[in-house]
């Protein structure tokens, strides 16, 4: 069966195994190599892969695609649909990783710089504080990051939610916290 004839059947019966199995077939290794590339590019958590991030757009992409209202209906279409899916998802990766590495940096400074000795102390004191002050979901998800250091990729596997809601929730939370963190660097200007 060729590629066409597989995305045909597929679309039909997502249950279709020689089908689903034959487009795996005909993408995975191009998906692999296009995104080992962009991993050198993105430079995203160590405990990714170009492995983990081809299966995670494919169990994606059988999960979805034969319920969606988008055409593919070529190879290069295919392939052109799944290479722009593992861009996005890096994307997002990246994105939220900065964003949490920024806060977690701007912890380390500050308290490092202000507590040369005591900063252990001071920073627990400080994380305490502003978990207190954030909705339940978000201290809980942030005390996680912090204590285990579970990255969010991880924290997402273990609540068994879909990356993309996870990371738009993590998202948000960090917003939260840099908010109230900024508030807690006024009011300590005065």
């Amino acid at each position: 069966m060729n590629l066409e004839d597989a995305l045909v059947k597929f679309h039909k019966d997502p249950k279709n195994a020689e089908a689903w199995e034959t487009i795996v077939t005909g993408v995975y290794d191009f998906l692999l190599v296009h995104v080992a590339s962009l991993l050198v590019s993105f430079r995203t958590a160590t405990s990714e892969s170009a492995y983990d991030i081809v299966h995670e757009v494919l169990l994606a992409f059988h999960l979805r695609w034969p319920k969606s209202n988008i055409t593919l209906e070529s190879e290069g279409a295919l392939k052109s649909y799944l290479r722009s899916s593992c861009k996005n998802l890096l994307i997002d990766r990246y994105r939220h990783e900065k964003n949490s590495e920024k806060l977690i940096d701007y912890l380390s400074l500050t308290f490092n710089s202000a507590f040369p000795g005591e900063a252990d102390v001071y920073r627990k004191i400080f994380v305490n504080e502003i978990l207190g002050l954030l909705p339940e979901g978000c201290a809980a998800m942030l005390k996680i990051y912090i204590e285990e250091g579970l990255t969010p990729a991880e924290m997402a596997e273990r609540e068994g939610a879909s990356p993309a809601a996870f990371y738009s929730r993590w998202y948000r939370c960090l917003e939260k916290a840099q908010k109230i963190i900024l508030q807690k660097n006024v009011g300590l200007n005065r």
